[in-house]
């Protein structure tokens, strides 16, 4: 499996992930997924606002977002 193969399979592992654990519908789960593929997950969540997602969605992803840097701080004080 090359690269290109592996990322494309993580991002809709990761989109399906958030999809069900934020019980979102197909059209956004495919549209989270797409964004993905554009511009990388960190940059997904760093630009939240460019994925044209309903109101509820963003705000329950912004706060994934804060427990991602929450995690990320404490992974580099280690």
């Amino acid at each position: 499996m090359d690269l290109k193969t592996l990322r494309e399979s993580e991002y809709r592992k990761c989109a399906g992930l958030l999809a069900e654990l934020l019980d979102l519908d197909g059209d956004t789960k495919e549209k989270i997924q797409k964004c993905f593929q554009r511009m990388g997950i960190r940059n997904f969540f760093r630009h939240l606002e460019s994925a044209d997602l309903a109101p509820e969605t963003s705000g329950k992803l912004q706060s994934i977002q804060v427990l991602i840097e929450i995690l990320d701080d404490k992974r580099g004080r280690i």
